[in-house]
């Protein structure tokens, strides 16, 4: 049974990966591109350095790496939402495949991506200095943990709660716990605030007029389209793995057959009852 509810973790992820591909591609790369034209210019006219030459090129970036980037990684989700799934099907009240899955995927977005990009936004290329990148994903990855293990103690403690109290209180109780941890997490680490601005040579009057910033329009924009694409992912993952694990674990009693008009024909009305 384990082995069917992760294929069809696997292929829910496969999807909801799908359609996060196509979210990605129409709102996320056109501000992908965006700031790399910015990136290009400052480099061009302001530092007048030779860009990096790209490994691998954009048109390849944005079409065949972006789709296995995103199928890869719904696929992840999947198995992984899966596991959890198996893990808590079946207990504290969690009877029915599709709510237990939608709490899955709910509870994976937003302890997996939202809490954590909250304290640490997506940034888009441009932003953030080159020599930062490994703090700066070190202390993403550390937030993740910690929201993860926060939901996890919030889960050990609801799942105690409720049995000494009603529903409502040991939810609120529980999602209390998650704030706390989250509250504690958000002050105690680090903040990182890396939006370029590239000073423009010959000008010394006023900061704003001898600097350049990065567009806020286009930073606003690529974080709602990384939110958005995550929101998807996550929410494909639990429909669509909802749907495939009550097929499995819940299969619907047919009707009994209706007689047809032949067999009701070969019907002896005669024969004794």
């Amino acid at each position: 049974m384990m082995r069917k509810l992760l294929v069809r973790g696997l292929l829910a992820g496969l999807l909801a990966g799908l359609f996060g591909f196509g979210v990605a591609k129409i709102m996320g790369e056109p501000q992908v591109e965006k700031a790399v034209a910015f990136e290009r210019y400052v480099a061009d006219n302001i530092h007048h350095e030779a860009p990096d030459a790209d490994l691998v090129s954009r048109s390849v970036q944005s079409s065949a790496g972006l789709g296995t980037g995103a199928l890869i990684y719904g696929i992840a989700l999947g198995g992984i939402s899966a596991l959890v799934f198996a893990g808590i099907y079946g207990r504290g009240g969690m009877t029915k495949a599709k709510p237990t899955a939608a709490l899955v995927g709910l509870c994976g977005f937003v302890a997996v991506y939202l809490v954590p990009v909250l304290k640490y936004p997506a940034n888009p290329p441009a932003i953030g200095q080159a020599d930062t990148i490994g703090r700066r994903t070190a202390l993403f990855v550390l937030m993740i943990v910690i929201s993860v293990a926060g939901m996890t103690i919030a889960a050990i403690a609801w799942r105690r709660l409720i049995d000494r109290t009603s529903r409502w209180n040991a939810t609120l109780s529980a999602g209390l716990i998650y704030v706390a941890i989250i509250a504690i997490a958000y002050v105690a680490l680090p903040g990182i605030n890396e939006v370029p601005q590239a000073a423009i040579p010959g000008i010394t009057n006023a900061v704003t007029d001898a600097t350049i910033t990065f567009p806020p329009t286009i930073l606003w924009k690529f974080r709602v389209a990384s939110i958005l694409i995550q929101l998807i992912l996550w929410t494909g993952i639990g429909l669509t793995f909802g749907w495939l694990a009550e097929r499995l674990l819940e299969p619907v009693t047919r009707p009994a057959r209706r007689f047809t008009r032949a067999r009701v024909d070969d019907i002896d009305l005669a024969a004794p009852r």
